[in-house]
């Protein structure tokens, strides 16, 4: 039986390190023309991409993308071995690459009968989410950019965009009459499907956002299109956040923001959308308030175009009091112990000037 002496020199290799090494050496991490999968995102960000700007974060936290990746090659896995589904196709037209997840040819194409009811071309991309992320897909629908990209692969099967492939016909039109996206959690398997007809004015937006960016000087020519760190989770896993955002030049621990005023105009600006924001937001929060004790008393159940759920009233345990144990201790004279209060955040206050005589 092997010493304890033995088994703590026996080296552990570590899973992440080797997992963030084969993600990089993933074709998709190492093509160069621009991907269906940047389209409709951030200008900016693609434009860098498209630039071959090398990444100024290369995180190696990013554990729950590649879990969704090992998830997703499984999902397709599935796929093409109980639905006959044609998976991971490559499909260019010079300009853009990308790689479409599944792909149900009709039956008179391929001649072959599957677990799928082939009577139309079907193109489908696959997404994991984490469960916030997919609720929100619930509440909100797909993005914008996840209906461009899955219409692009449909747009490039249409138009001979096929690679080399041993079965399907390449460089020859496929019929593709309905776009999915199929979205699958991370963390307890939920599906959520959405899917129609194909729309050649949302390939025709999307190719027209992709040949802005194409047609692009340089990355700092395109607009940002997002929020920014903490403000936005796609900046916030940019690979080239540090870079777009300036935040190596960042001092006295001011919000990457502030780089967007470079003048007073822009403050003016900043300003009437703060105000207007929180008007709108004041008024918004009367009308949620007053439904809220509309609803107080009405049942769980589907309602229209909504459903209504209830969660918590639980009675709690009680819990210490912190004002009753000050009292105590004042009564007992004892000096109360404290700590450093730190320093408080500061508070913004804007305000409309009255309009001059």
């Amino acid at each position: 039986m092997p010493s304890d002496t033995l088994t703590s020199t026996v080296p552990i290799p570590d899973l992440w390190k080797a997992a963030h090494r084969d993600d990089r050496t993933r074709p998709r991490s190492r093509q160069h023309l621009l991907g269906p999968s940047s389209i409709g995102l951030c200008r900016r960000r693609a434009a860098y991409e498209v630039h071959g700007t090398w990444p100024s974060d290369l995180a190696d936290n990013m554990h729950a993308a590649i879990l969704g990746t090992w998830l997703h090659e499984g999902i397709l896995r599935v796929l093409e071995e109980q639905y006959g589904a044609f998976t991971e196709l490559a499909l260019t037209d010079g300009t853009l690459l990308g790689h479409a997840d599944a792909y149900w040819a009709p039956v008179q194409l391929t001649g072959q009968e599957s677990g799928y009811d082939g009577h139309a071309g079907v193109v489908e991309d696959v997404k994991t989410k984490s469960t916030r992320a997919l609720d929100m897909v619930v509440r909100q629908g797909p993005g914008r950019h996840e209906w461009f990209q899955v219409h692009l692969y449909a747009h490039l099967l249409r138009s001979g965009g096929l690679q080399s492939h041993p079965t399907l016909p390449s460089d020859e039109p496929l019929p593709v009459d309905v776009v999915r996206l199929r979205y699958v959690g991370r963390e307890y398997g939920q599906v959520v499907v959405h899917q129609r007809p194909y729309e050649q004015a949302i390939a025709d937006q999307a190719l027209a956002w992709a040949e802005e960016v194409l047609g692009s000087s340089s990355p700092e020519a395109m607009p940002r299109d997002l929020d920014g760190p903490g403000l936005s989770i796609i900046c916030d896993n940019c690979p080239f956040k540090s870079a777009c955002w300036n935040l190596d030049a960042l001092s006295d621990n001011r919000a990457p923001q502030t780089i967007l005023v470079e003048n007073d105009q822009d403050v003016t600006a900043a300003l009437g959308a703060y105000a207007e924001a929180a008007e709108i937001e004041g008024a918004a929060k009367k009308r949620k308030a007053k439904a809220r004790k509309v609803l107080d008393a009405a049942n769980p159940g589907t309602y229209g175009d909504f459903k209504l759920s209830w969660s918590g009233g639980k009675v709690l345990p009680p819990k210490p009091d912190p004002e009753a144990m000050v009292r105590i201790l004042e009564g007992l004279a004892l000096d109360i112990p404290l700590k450093s209060g730190g320093r408080s955040s500061r508070t913004i206050n804007v305000s409309r000037m009255p309009d001059s005589p």
